[in-house]
C-alpha cells in the first residue's frame, strides 16, 4: 500500500462530473424560467431546466439516473421570493439578457462583472470631467445621463454599457428610463441649496455592492436546492477517496463532497451556500475609480475577511509547511513528499494566490509536494492558465522534475454503471512509493 499523504482540491467541475447542474449557464437558465413562472403550484426539476434538457441531455439523463429528480421540488413559497428578488436585482436583469452569449461559467461571470464595472467608472470619469453630460429633465429634480455620453469611444469600448444602465432602470435600482435618457434616482445625486449638481459616484458603486449580495443571495438559494437533490443509490467512490487522503480543501459553495461521500476533513475556501456567506467576485481592484470610492465589496479577498470562510490553505497554517518543515530535518535522508489533487477547478486567475501557495514550494532538491491535475479531453486550458499565473520556467521546471502531472478526470457514470470501467484517478508514481516510518506522524495545520 501506498503510504502517500493526499490533499484533495475541489473546483466547480467536481460537481459538474456528478452531474449536479451548477454551472453558471445552469443557474441563469433555472433563474429565468422562475421569473417566468406563472403557476400556482411548486416547480418541478423539469420546469426548472425546461431549456436544457434536451440541449444538454447527456448531462440531465444522468442527473435523473443518479439522483431523485421527481422528487426534487421548488416550494411556491420559494419561488415567489426568488420572483421578488429577481425582478429587482439589477445584475440578474444585465446578465439575462446574455443567456447563450458566450458566457457559460462563473469565472467568465466575474470576468464580464470586472467589465460592467469598468463602463460605470467609465461613465463616472466623464461626468467628473464634463458637467454638461448631465442635465435637469423637464418636470424632475435629479440629474439625466445625456445621451451624447454615449458616443462612438464610449460604445467601442463598453457595447453593452446602455443595456447594463437599461438592466438597473427595468429592476428600479439606481436609474429611471426617460425616453432614451437614463434619469439618476434622488439617493445618487449631489445637491446644493436644494438643486442637483453632481452624481455621488460612491453612493452608486455601493449600491452595486448591495445588489451583488443580493444575486449572491438568491444564488445561495438556488445551490440549496441543488444540495436537497436524493442521490438514488449510494455512489462506488473514485480511486482517490480510496486510503491515505488527509484533507480536502473546496472552492464550491455546495455540500456535494460531504454529502456523497460523508468525508469529514473538508474546509470550504470560498464559503458555504448554507449560510448565505459565500465569496463571488472579481480578483482585485485595479479600475482607479473603484479604488478611489474604496468599492471593496467587489473583490473576493474583501468577501472572505468579511464572511470570515476558511483561509486554513494559506500559510501560516498551510498544512503543506508541516511537510516541509520536517522534511529541513537533518535526520531525515528518506521522505515522500505530499500530493494534491486538483479536481473541476479551471485554475484561472481569479484564484492565483492559492496557485501562488502551492508553486511556492519545491525550492530545493528536498521536495516537498507533487501537483496531480484532473482533466476531461485535454489539459490545455488549465495547463494555459498556470503558465499565464505562474511563467513558463516554473511550470517547465516542475514538469521536467515531474511534480507536475496532469490525468485523466474520473468518469463517475462509468465508474457506477460500466463494470468494464477502470478508474485510474491516483498518480502511479505514488503507488511506487511507500513512505518511510518518519513522515507517518506529520501532523496537520
Amino acid at each position: 500500500m501506498s503510504g502517500t499523504r493526499k490533499i484533495l482540491m475541489l473546483g466547480n467541475g467536481f460537481d459538474l462530473a456528478h452531474f449536479l447542474p451548477t454551472k453558471y449557464d445552469h443557474f441563469m437558465h433555472a433563474m429565468r424560467n422562475v421569473e417566468n413562472y406563472n403557476k400556482g403550484v411548486s416547480m418541478t426539476f423539469e420546469s426548472l431546466y425546461t431549456d436544457l434538457i434536451n440541449s444538454e441531455n447527456y448531462f440531465f439523463d444522468n442527473t435523473a439516473k443518479l439522483y431523485k429528480t421527481e422528487e426534487a421540488t421548488l416550494l411556491l413559497e420559494e419561488v415567489k421570493d426568488l420572483q421578488y428578488n429577481l425582478k429587482k436585482n439589477g445584475w440578474f436583469q444585465y446578465f439575462k439578457s446574455y443567456i447563450d452569449s458566450g458566457i457559460d461559467t462563473w469565472i467568465d461571470f466575474e470576468n464580464e462583472m470586472e467589465i460592467a464595472l469598468d463602463a460605470i467608472c467609465h461613465i463616472i470619469g466623464e461626468l467628473e470631467n464634463d458637467a454638461e453630460y448631465l442635465y435637469i429633465p423637464r418636470g424632475h429634480n435629479t440629474l439625466a445621463l445625456h445621451e451624447k455620453i454615449f458616443d462612438k469611444n464610449t460604445i467601442r469600448k463598453y457595447p453593452f454599457i446602455d443595456e447594463f444602465l437599461k438592466s438597473f432602470s427595468v429592476a428600479q435600482r439606481g436609474f429611471t428610463q426617460y425616453g432614451n435618457h437614463m434619469i439618476f434616482n434622488k439617493s445618487f445625486v449631489k445637491y446644493y441649496s436644494g438643486q442637483p449638481v453632481n452624481i455621488c459616484s460612491s453612493c452608486l458603486l455601493k449600491h452595486l455592492e448591495e445588489d451583488l449580495m443580493c444575486f449572491i443571495k438568491i444564488f445561495s438559494q438556488y445551490i440549496a436546492f441543488i444540495d436537497r437533490l436524493e442521490i438514488k443509490n449510494s455512489l462506488k467512490k473514485p480511486e482517490v477517496f480510496e486510503k491515505d487522503l488527509d484533507a480536502i480543501y473546496s472552492f464550491n459553495y455546495s455540500s456535494t463532497i460531504d454529502r456523497l461521500y460523508n468525508h469529514s476533513n473538508i474546509s470550504f475556501i470560498h464559503g458555504k451556500a448554507n449560510n448565505n456567506k459565500i465569496v463571488l467576485g472579481i480578483s482585485e481592484l485595479q479600475n482607479q475609480v473603484l479604488i478611489d470610492n474604496k468599492a471593496y465589496g467587489f473583490v473576493k479577498y474583501y468577501q472572505k475577511l468579511v464572511n470570515n470562510t476558511d483561509y486554513q490553505f494559506l500559510r501560516p497554517k498551510s498544512p503543506i509547511v508541516a511537510i516541509e518543515n520536517k522534511l529541513k530535518s537533518p535526520s531525515l535522508t528518506k521522505y515522500h513528499p505530499i500530493e494534491i489533487y486538483i479536481w473541476g477547478h479551471s485554475l484561472d486567475s481569479s484564484d492565483s494566490d492559492y496557485i501562488h501557495e502551492i508553486f511556492s514550494f519545491n525550492q530545493d532538491q528536498k521536495y516537498s509536494l507533487r501537483v496531480i491535475v484532473y482533466y476531461y479531453s485535454q489539459p490545455h486550458a488549465q495547463l494555459s492558465n498556470l503558465i499565464a499565473i505562474l511563467g513558463k520556467d516554473t511550470v517547465e521546471n516542475w514538469m521536467k522534475n515531474k511534480w507536475l502531472e496532469f490525468i485523466e478526470t474520473p468518469d463517475i457514470q462509468k465508474l457506477n454503471f460500466d463494470d468494464s470501467y477502470i478508474d485510474n484517478s491516483t498518480s502511479k508514481f505514488s503507488k511506487t512509493v511507500i513512505k518511510p516510518e518518519e513522515t507517518r506522524n506529520i501532523a496537520f495545520a
